[in-house]
This record gives structure tokens, sequence and C-alpha cells, in this order.
């Protein structure tokens, strides 16, 4: 089984732990996947010590992401660069749990707003159309420091091989 794949399967919980008590029903055919935001103390360097978990999603058009711990100084934002043009961006901070629904295919890369430089980031290929994306995405060009974009092409290349 492919890493995304596996990510897919750990990662899936049953929808209606995510529509609790939003009223929605949980006859959908989506998944729901959740990602950690961690602070590492015991890290050799600051590279190691932020991240997501996991930091690549493969998921497919209507899929739901719960963001955890978006507080303190952790923040989910959009990653400029690496975004679809049509989709509009977000920002969460404040917040313990935030769920977002991506609808549209394509190829998003989150980051942290403080920890971003340290390479804090993620992708989430979303359909088909985000993981062909990410085969023709340079991390290079990504708008971010060289460990955000070291890690971008790390996500980026794993992506594209599976």
């Amino acid at each position: 089984m492919r890493r995304p794949e596996i990510l897919r399967n750990l990662a899936a919980l049953p929808l209606s732990l995510v529509l609790a008590g939003t009223g929605a029903s949980a006859q959908s055919t989506h998944d729901a996947f959740v990602v950690h935001q961690r602070s590492d103390s015991a890290a050799a360097n600051a590279a190691h010590m932020f991240r997501f978990e996991p930091d690549i999603l493969v998921i497919a058009p209507g899929d739901t992401v719960a963001f955890l711990n978006s507080l303190g100084s952790h923040t989910v934002m959009s990653q400029k660069g690496l975004w679809p043009e049509a989709v509009e961006t977000f920002h969460i901070r404040g917040q313990a749990e935030a769920d977002v629904v991506f609808d549209t295919p394509g190829l998003y890369g989150i980051t942290c707003a403080r920890h971003g430089r340290y390479g804090m980031s993620m992708v989430i290929a979303v359909g088909d159309d985000g993981v062909a994306a990410a085969a023709a995405v340079d991390a290079d060009d990504i708008p971010a420091t060289d460990l955000a974009r070291e890690a971008y092409d790390r996500q980026l290349q794993e992506i594209a091989a599976n």
C-alpha cells in the first residue's frame, strides 16, 4: 500500500464524528481526516520541532479535514503559490478544531504563520488533478523560506511518486 493511501486509511474517521452537532447527515460518501499540529521540544532542531501530522494527504473532492490545535502561536493558513487560483484562501487561529471541506480538485499547500519558516507545512492533493499537479510544481517557485521549500519539495515528490 502506498504511503498516502496508508495515511488516508489511518486518518479516516467516521464522518458522524465531524458532523456531530451540525445537523448534517452522516449518510455522505465523503471521508473525514484529522491533522494535528505538533510541537516537539525534544527535537534535534527547529526543522523537526514544529510539524503537521500527517504532512501529506491525498483525498477526494468533498472530503473534510479537521485541523486540531490552532491555539497559541499555531495557525493553519493557505500557502501562497501552492493553492488553486479559483479557491478562497483561509487562515485559522485560536481554535481547538476547525473543519475544512475541500470541494475543488487541486493541490493545496498549508503552513503555520509562525512556524512555517521552520518547515511546518503540509500538502493536500484533492482528486486526480491534485496528484497530477504535484509533479508539475517546482518548490523553488513557492514564496517561502528555504526550510519550508525543502519540506514542500519532499511532500510534492512523495505525492508524485505514488
